[in-house]
């Protein structure tokens, strides 16, 4: 993962209107519902920023998005294995939000084949190194 890594949090609503979005990417945005998940940022171009969440992108024009530059905690992915510090278990990242109030982000896990329900903080989670 590169340091250099930049996320973004979409701010759209079907109400601020079908220009910010890439007429491609519009019905995809529209079932995705946007807010609230972390994206990662993939490219920035002229007129769209690409975001990106798992397998899902998109073109979104930088007016409906706030960029964050994710701590060095923070940077852990959708689908990377973690543990859970203080726990004797394993899980894989299945979704990543922002909790506005805190400004950080939350992950749920998938722990023996079932999505647990609590949301972890990126302090609650230790990424596994590869050996």
């Amino acid at each position: 993962m590169a340091d250099e890594m930049t996320w973004a949090l979409c701010y759209w609503f079907e109400e601020n209107g079908e220009h910010l979005i890439h007429p491609d990417d519009l019905d995809h945005i529209r079932r995705f519902k946007p807010y609230g998940v972390v994206f990662t940022v993939r490219a920035v171009g002229d007129e769209y920023t690409v975001i990106g969440y798992g397998d899902d992108e998109f073109r979104v024009r930088s007016e409906a998005l706030k960029l964050i530059k994710p701590e060095k905690s923070w940077m852990i992915e959708l689908g990377e294995i973690v543990s859970v510090k203080g726990r004797d278990y394993k899980g894989t990242v299945v979704e990543i939000c922002w909790h506005h109030k805190e400004e950080k982000p939350t992950y749920r896990l998938k722990v023996g084949g079932k999505v647990k329900s609590k949301r972890y903080w990126p302090d609650d989670l230790e990424r596994l190194r590869a050996t």
